[in-house]
């Protein structure tokens, strides 16, 4: 009895055994897939896409044996890895009955000089049980000018793009593609034309060094646009794909007109390394949005600026820390960025900066006329001094969300009142008929016209629209 008991248990364990390895044969075998379409939002030349995922699925109480392989070969632009081994070609895959593999997938697109967006295609094609099924892969894409940094300054890679005396030139005519920062050295003088398109890697930017110089200058209908290099949608809420432009001193101004800057760490930084050397930077017409830390840091600097919009920053939209000599005329900031996330105002000045327990400080100037101040904070505006130097604020005629009334500086105030924009959630910043804002500024000499080019009336409407 007991030689019978283990015989039918070897029995048990021979057949279940058996039954597991069973594969499906039959002609009609076919797979399920979690997309037909495997498709890639734009991405640039020899760039590596994000990794997308492919589910492919057994629907059979068996298991089924497919190859899997790019119809493209050793010429795709495509690679494949399939439950963990890279291939283009892989032979005898097992999906257990009635489970799934995956399958991860990158494009790299290297197609040679082509200055317009193109589309790549490539097949994933299955053959199971010699009934053939395919996965199509696309990717949009564009060729580009790769700047690629090829010195290193402590944790600071970069390439120097306008050297010592030097004056460079970058057209509309391909984008650009920034890997660490690109730099116009001393002396040197950086001309972005009309239309351009700047594209900056993960901690990338460009940086204005001592001595060098900056002109951006974009128009109302072709704006130059700073931005990450990741255009997959996954990344346009992305607030840090890139690092910052970093101007510093020099005895040309550097001038940026009609500029959009976005997903930066800080979208522009000004700051003087060693000592002044009388020049200034003239910010005009320009949008800063999507800041991971500061959309406008200015420390000890001089700055004009004339008909910006500042929003959507997860701290300061603006910081004039340090001293300096400040005049900002029709700017809308604008924030309302999550308060669980941000305990910061929109706005905030100081003539002092406290680095490594070292405060580093200045006199401090500013004039700060016709502008909105708004945001989901109950304090937009604030401000801290030290009184061994100097700090002489002028605020006037601006709307600002403030629950501090500043006396010593402010001059015919507009506080906590809705700005009436005309639609903030689709970043429209023009002012409705019934804004408090209209007509209630200060005419100024310095400002004639409005961010669409519009004539100023006397009195003028606050912020960067008339």
């Amino acid at each position: 009895m007991k030689k019978i008991i283990t015989l039918s248990f070897a029995l048990c364990i021979v057949f279940t055994s058996c039954y597991d390895d069973i594969v499906y044969l039959k002609k009609d075998a076919k797979l399920n897939f979690s997309s037909s379409t495997v498709t890639f939002d734009t991405i640039f030349t020899t760039v590596t896409s994000i990794t997308k995922r492919l589910v492919v699925h057994n629907p059979y109480n068996a298991d089924l044996l497919t190859d899997v392989y790019l119809k493209g070969g050793e010429q795709s632009y495509f690679s494949i890895n399939v439950n963990g081994v890279s291939t283009r070609n892989l032979r005898d895959v097992k999906i257990p009955a009635k489970d799934s593999i995956f399958i991860f997938i990158k494009a790299i697109l290297n197609p040679n000089q082509k200055n317009t967006p193109f589309l790549i295609s490539d097949t994933i094609g299955f053959i199971t049980n010699g009934n053939k099924q395919d996965v199509e892969l696309l990717a949009y894409g564009q060729d580009a000018n790769f700047i690629i940094a090829d010195r290193k300054l402590g944790s600071i890679k970069y390439k120097i793009v306008a050297k010592e005396g030097e004056t460079t030139t970058w057209t509309k005519d391909k984008p650009y593609v920034i890997y660490g920062y690109a730099v116009v050295d001393s002396v040197g003088k950086l001309i972005i034309e009309p239309g351009t398109q700047i594209y900056v890697h993960k901690k990338g930017g460009l940086w204005v060094y001592k001595g060098g110089c900056l002109n951006v200058n974009g128009t109302m209908d072709e704006p130059v646009v700073f931005q990450g290099d990741r255009l997959e949608s996954f990344f346009q809420d992305d607030y840090e794909q890139w690092d910052r432009i970093w101007i510093n001193e020099g005895s040309q101004d550097n001038i940026i007109n009609y500029a959009i800057i976005k997903n930066a760490f800080i979208g522009i930084q000004a700051e003087i390394l060693e000592k002044d050397m009388g020049n200034k930077l003239i910010l005009t017409n320009s949008i800063i949005k999507k800041s991971y830390g500061m959309g406008f840091l200015a420390k000890n600097y001089t700055v004009h600026a004339y008909n910006n919009i500042i929003s959507e920053c997860k701290q300061y939209c603006v910081a004039l820390l340090q001293g300096g000599n400040y005049r900002f005329i029709h700017n809308t900031i604008y924030n309302t960025y999550n308060m669980e996330i941000r305990n910061t105002p929109s706005l905030f000045f100081s003539n002092y900066y406290i680095s490594d327990n070292v405060m580093y400080l200045s006199d401090f100037q500013c004039e700060f006329t016709n502008n909105i101040v708004w945001g989901n904070n109950n304090r937009e505006f604030a401000c801290d001094y030290d009184k061994s130097v100097d700090f002489n604020v002028s605020i006037q005629n601006c709307l600002l969300k403030s629950d501090t009334i500043y006396p010593d500086y402010f001059i015919s105030p507009i506080l906590n009142k809705n700005p009436q924009f005309e639609n903030e959630d689709e970043e429209d910043f023009q002012l409705k008929s019934v804004s408090p804002c209209k007509g209630a500024g200060l005419t100024t000499p310095f400002v004639t016209v409005d961010r669409k080019g519009n004539s100023r009336n006397s009195p003028p409407s606050i912020g960067a629209y008339e």
